[in-house]
C-alpha cells in the first residue's frame, strides 16, 4: 500500500533522515537545521554540519519534494544552477529514480531519498547508498510502458515520435490511435512525469526525445524478440533487393530493420548481415522465394518476427526500399552489442535534432 503524508510530514522525515544520516559521521559534531529557508526562497531547510575538529561548517540548502519525479529534479537543477555559494544543494523525496539521480548527479548536485538511496557531495565528504526499493511505491499506479507488452502506449508514443515536434491533444490522439481517452491521458501522465514533455495552453509537445528512445529501448530489450536465422549464398545489396522484389510479387511486408534500415537513414557503420521484419504468416513464402537456408548461428540474414504490430508502423520507403521507422531502427540498434550505438546516434542527429 502506498505510503500518502502530508508536505509538512513528508519536511519532517526529510529533515530527520538528513540529520541522521550525516550524524552517523565519525567526525561530525551536530546538524544544526534551520527552516526560514535561504533568503532567495530556495529549499525547505537549511542544515549547517559542524565537525569535531573545528573545521569551517558544512551548509546544505534542501528541498523536499512529495514526489520524485523527474520533472521535480529537473526544476531542482535549474534552481539550484542559479546560485554560486559554498552551499550544497540536496533534493529530497521518498522515493528517486535511478534515472533523476543519474541527472542530479551529472549536474554536480546531491539527492536523498526517504526510502534510504543518496548521493551527498560536500567539500568534506561524499556519501554514496543505492539499490534501496521504493517504500513509496503504489504497485497499482506504476506499470511499464517501453514493454513490448505495453501495445496501446507503444501505439500513443510512436504516433508522437512520428512527428516529434507537433503540438498534441488527448482527444488528437485518441482519434489518430484509436486508443480510449483515458489510455492516452494515462501516458501523456507518465511522459509529464519523466519531464518529456512541454505544456502549452492549447496542448503539449514532446522533449527529449533521446533519453525517452534510450530508456526505451533499454526496457524494451528485456523481452528479448523472436528471430530466426538464415543464410544465403547472394552478397547483402543483392539479398536486400531480393527482399524488396519479393515484397512485389508476393505481397509478404518484408521490413528491413536494424544495421539494414539505418544504411537508408544515416550510412556510418559497414554491416555483414540483413535484418528484416516478416510476419509468421508470410515467412515460409519469403524463405522460399529468397531460397534462404535456415541456420542455428553465423546466418547472415536475420529475420525477426514482430510481436505485435507496432514495430511495423509508420514504415517509410527510401530508395524504394521499405524499412522500419526511426523509432524502431534506433531502438533495434540500441539493443545490438556492436556498433549498434554510433548508428543509431546517427540516426537521432538526423531526425530528432
Amino acid at each position: 500500500m502506498k505510503i500518502k503524508l502530508s508536505e509538512m510530514e513528508y519536511e519532517q522525515l526529510a529533515i530527520e533522515k538528513f540529520r541522521k544520516v550525516i550524524e552517523d559521521i565519525p567526525y561530525v559534531l551536530r546538524v544544526e537545521i534551520s527552516l526560514v529557508g535561504l533568503q532567495c526562497g530556495f529549499g525547505n531547510f537549511r542544515a549547517v554540519v559542524l565537525f569535531k575538529d573545528n573545521r569551517e561548517p558544512a551548509i546544505f540548502a534542501v528541498e523536499v519534494k512529495s514526489n520524485g519525479e523527474k520533472r521535480f529534479a529537473n526544476q531542482f537543477i535549474k534552481m539550484a544552477s542559479q546560485h554560486n555559494d559554498d552551499v550544497s544543494y540536496v533534493f529530497m523525496a521518498p522515493y528517486i529514480s535511478e534515472s533523476s539521480a543519474e541527472t542530479i548527479c551529472q549536474n554536480n548536485f546531491s539527492y536523498m531519498d526517504l526510502s534510504g538511496n543518496c548521493y551527498i557531495l560536500s567539500k568534506y565528504f561524499v556519501i554514496h547508498f543505492a539499490g534501496q526499493p521504493n517504500q513509496y511505491k503504489d504497485h497499482r499506479e506504476k506499470r511499464d510502458y517501453f514493454s513490448k507488452n505495453a501495445t496501446a502506449a507503444s501505439v500513443v508514443m510512436r504516433t508522437m515520435l512520428d512527428k516529434p515536434h507537433a503540438v498534441w491533444s488527448i482527444k488528437l490522439l485518441s482519434e489518430l490511435t484509436g486508443k480510449a481517452l483515458g489510455t492516452v491521458f494515462n501516458v501523456k501522465k507518465f511522459l509529464q512525469e519523466q519531464d518529456w514533455i512541454v505544456e502549452y495552453p492549447h496542448g503539449f509537445e514532446l522533449r527529449n526525445e533521446r533519453e525517452i528512445l534510450y530508456i526505451w529501448a533499454k526496457n524494451y530489450h528485456l523481452r528479448a524478440p523472436r528471430t530466426v536465422e538464415y543464410y544465403s549464398l547472394d552478397p547483402i545489396p543483392k539479398i536486400e533487393s531480393e527482399v524488396q522484389f519479393c515484397n512485389t510479387i508476393r505481397d509478404t511486408n518484408a521490413v528491413l530493420g536494424g544495421f539494414s534500415a539505418a544504411a537508408r537513414y544515416a550510412p556510418t557503420v559497414r554491416y555483414n548481415r540483413v535484418h528484416v521484419y516478416v510476419e509468421q504468416k508470410n515467412l515460409d513464402a519469403f524463405v522460399r522465394q529468397l531460397d534462404l537456408q535456415q541456420v542455428s548461428s553465423g546466418g547472415n540474414v536475420v529475420v525477426t518476427i514482430p510481436h505485435d504490430e507496432t514495430p511495423c508502423m509508420f514504415v517509410r520507403t527510401i530508395n524504394g526500399d521499405l524499412v522500419t521507422s526511426p523509432v524502431q531502427t534506433i531502438i533495434d540498434l540500441l539493443g545490438n552489442c556492436g556498433r549498434g550505438e554510433e548508428a543509431a546516434e546517427a540516426i537521432i542527429q538526423k531526425e530528432f535534432r
